[in-house]
C-alpha cells in the first residue's frame, strides 16, 4: 500500500498571543466550572421557589455576559489582535 502524506491544518500564532490564548481558555474554563458549582448549588438549595427562580436567571444572565466578552476576546486574537481578556463580571451567588 503506497504511503499518503498528510498535509495538518495548524493555525500558528504569534509568540506574544500564545500566553494570551492560553489565559482567556483558562479564565473561560474557571468561568464554566463555577457557573456549573452554582447552578448545582441553586438547584438543591430549599429556598423560596421565587427567589431561587430569581438567583437562577441572575446567574444564567451573568455566566451568559461572561462567556460573550470572552468569545469577543477569543475572536480577536484569533485575528491577531494582542489584548487583555477582561476580568469576568461577578457570579456571587
Amino acid at each position: 500500500m503506497p504511503a499518503q502524506a498528510y498535509e495538518a491544518k495548524v493555525s500558528i500564532y504569534p509568540d506574544d498571543l500564545l500566553p494570551q490564548l492560553q489565559r482567556t481558555l483558562a479564565i473561560l474554563a474557571d468561568i464554566e466550572a463555577r457557573y456549573e458549582i452554582e447552578r448545582d448549588y441553586l438547584e438543591s438549595w430549599s429556598g423560596p421557589k421565587e427567589v431561587k427562580d430569581y438567583l437562577v436567571a441572575d446567574l444564567e444572565q451573568c455566566h451568559r455576559a461572561n462567556r460573550e466578552q470572552l468569545a469577543w476576546h477569543l475572536e480577536r486574537l484569533r485575528q491577531g489582535r494582542v489584548l487583555e481578556p477582561t476580568p469576568p463580571t461577578r457570579t456571587d451567588h
